[in-house]
């Protein structure tokens, strides 16, 4: 006679949900002829119970209470991820993905309900080293999900496999990076933007999961002797509120991590060889399931007092989509930096994008993305452009950037109807160290602001004859650290530069004595380092866009007496035109000039500190300003 599952459940109470040297007694529910189990993972349907499992000799399995095989999937099957609630073809499913061990497939299936039923959805092809495990990761906000893997070399992959505004299954190779020798499970958090993975013999791994950040890792549960744990870690389970736990067959133990400081760990007792566990976390408490592989069979236990921590939540910050990509620079590291716009007053989309390579010069794109021209100069780092200036008694329109190889202004003509660009001169400056520049042009002539790293700015006013170019010192001011970003408004006179640390100054452009203002400061919306700055300015609508590399956003801000917050955003992937989002942005430029039919409001510009998608050197992106526009708005 069978006996339901709820008959077998040993409810364990041991004086608080992390009680220091609690036991867990669990007792066998499923168990087949050489059924050689690997991976669970209990989920509740109906108000029903379920198990999905794999299985080396079975396939992949759904469990009902009463332990029939409600749906199955034929198969040699050890890895099991699985993601509740996705729709394709305007229903709901769950999305179940395991890796075949006869053609080192990963298949991705849909779990049906209505059935029930397991079907074969799509097969991915095979990574050149053979994969060790598998977790998914569901995007915050845009609702694509990512699969995360990690192969015996120790490198670790992330694909896009559904679009979460399409509501269909993609493959788009994101990024590969170094992961884990002897990698045994992985799992991924939505809430924390964390992926973990078990290194066999040394211990669990944190990464960060969004593919906007550099894989840095961590360590968060050790073994002996750098940590708390013994014997080796077989497999993970992650908690709805957050807690990371681990099984340790050897030593029989569970243990979890609600934070890095708090640790607790479970004697198990009722099995020999815990080599997996499944982990659900509802009203009822924590209902945790184990696969011995000395027993070959799986076994429950209920944690009835388990006390759920507070489940974190990443900051909501409304998302626009690139429309387009630059060419890369040549080489990886940082390199790119800071774009500039020249507007062709003849042939309005024939405009171009002006953008620095610290490691060579000045490229120059079209709006497509395209290069059209290289010219290496050295280490430009920040460049503006300036119109109607005549040098050799030609009219031109003025390209300044700060070249850190010789810690000078390097000018350049811009040709006003081919868009030609020319290096000129450059101007050497008193400056030790030249980082962030800017230009300003009024009635009394063209001026170039250039900083220094230790906080100093010097204003030149630029004048040309028939000969050659000059600049002469017009003023000098600082702030207390290091400055880069810089925006002259031309029709106010007023120039806001940014200090990294600490915020936002503004001070009038014209070259008198200079009264420093701070008008915002680092905090909880402005993330230091405060980089690129550029104006919109439309009519009387006019506002200041500055990047908060800290958080990867840009805030907006009113060109009014009270310098108003007008709202934020983010730059997110656009998975139909195959560009990825944006992360630590150093420079940007912004225009309200209708660019043709692509750009009809204005175009935003954005240095990419992680081009990915796949993984690429820096480049720039281009953001149609009509989206950015709906999100100030909203």
């Amino acid at each position: 006679m069978k006996k339901t599952l709820s008959a077998l459940i040993l409810t364990i109470t041991a004086g608080g949900a992390y009680a220091a040297d609690a036991v867990i007694q669990a007792l066998p529910f499923y168990q087949a002829d050489k059924l050689q189990g690997q991976q669970v993972q209990p989920l509740v349907r109906d108000n029903g119970q379920y198990w999905l499992i794999s299985s080396e000799s079975r396939g992949l399995l759904l469990l009902d209470e009463q332990q029939q095989v409600r749906a199955s999937f034929a198969g040699n099957f050890e890895t099991l991820a699985w993601q509740p609630a996705v729709k394709l073809d305007g229903k709901l499913v769950d999305l179940v993905v395991s890796i075949d061990n006869e053609s080192a497939t990963t298949k991705l299936l849909a779990l049906d309900w209505q059935t029930p039923e397991l079907r074969l959805l799509q097969d991915l092809p095979a990574e050149e080293a053979q994969l060790e495990t598998l977790c998914l990761y569901a995007h915050p906000q845009s609702s694509h999900l990512s699969l995360f893997s990690v192969d015996v070399q120790g490198m670790a992959h992330e694909r896009i496999i559904y679009d979460g505004q399409r509501q269909q299954l993609v493959n788009v190779k994101v990024r590969d990076f170094p992961g884990v020798l002897n990698a045994k499970d992985c799992v991924a958090d939505s809430a924390s933007a964390s992926l973990y993975i078990a290194e066999e013999s040394v211990g669990v791994w944190r990464y960060p999961a969004s593919m906007e950040a550099d894989p840095v890792r961590e360590p968060v549960a050790m073994l002996s002797p750098f940590g708390d744990i013994q014997g080796e870690i077989t497999d993970l389970a992650l908690l709805d509120d957050g807690t990371l736990l681990v099984v340790s067959p050897k030593a029989r133990s569970l243990s979890a991590y609600r934070t890095d400081t708090d640790a607790r760990h479970w004697q198990l007792t009722g099995m020999d060889e815990p080599e997996a566990l499944g982990a659900q976390l509802d009203s009822e408490g924590l209902t945790l399931t184990f696969y011995d592989e000395s027993q070959d069979a799986y076994l429950a236990a209920k944690v009835a007092d388990y006390q759920a921590g507070n489940t974190s939540k990443q900051e909501w910050i409304a998302n626009v989509s690139p429309s387009a990509q630059t060419t890369p620079v040549a080489r990886f590291g940082d390199a790119a930096d800071d774009p500039a716009i020249w507007f062709n007053r003849q042939a309005p989309a024939q405009s171009r994008i002006l953008g620095t390579d610290k490691r060579v010069g000045l490229m120059v794109y079209e709006l497509d993305g395209t290069l059209v021209q290289q010219l290496p100069v050295g280490r430009l780092n920040n460049v503006d452009i300036r119109g109607d200036f005549v040098v050799g008694g030609n009219r031109v329109d003025l390209a300044a950037a700060s070249n850190r190889t010789n810690n000078s202004i390097s000018l350049f003509a811009i040709d006003p109807e081919s868009g030609g660009v020319s290096h000129l001169q450059d101007i050497a400056t008193d400056l030790n160290e030249v980082y962030g520049l800017c230009m300003y042009q009024s009635k009394t002539g063209h001026y170039v602001f250039i900083n220094d790293t230790d906080g100093r700015f010097a204003q030149y006013r630029i004048e040309g004859d028939k000969h050659h170019l000059s600049a002469t010192l017009v003023r000098e001011f600082a702030v207390s650290s290091q400055p880069e970003g810089c925006v002259a408004d031309d029709t106010t006179g007023v120039l806001y530069l940014g200090e990294e640390a600490k915020g936002i100054w503004r001070t009038q452009a014209e070259p008198q004595p200079a009264v420093l203002e701070q008008v915002a400061h680092t905090g909880d919306l402005l993330h230091a380092d405060v980089e690129g700055m550029g104006i919109y300015r439309n009519g009387n609508d006019a506002m200041l866009i500055v990047s908060s590399q800290g958080n990867d956003s840009y805030l907006a801000f009113g060109l009014d007496q009270q310098f108003s917050y007008l709202g934020r955003f983010r730059i997110a992937l656009d998975l139909q035109s195959g560009v990825d989002g944006v992360s630590e942005t150093d420079g940007l430029e912004v225009t309200s000039a209708n660019l043709g039919a692509d750009y009809p409001a204005g175009l935003l510009v954005v240095q990419d500190g992680r081009n990915r998608m796949p993984i690429a050197p820096q480049n720039f992106k281009l953001v149609d300003w009509r989206q950015v526009k709906a999100v100030l708005e909203n």
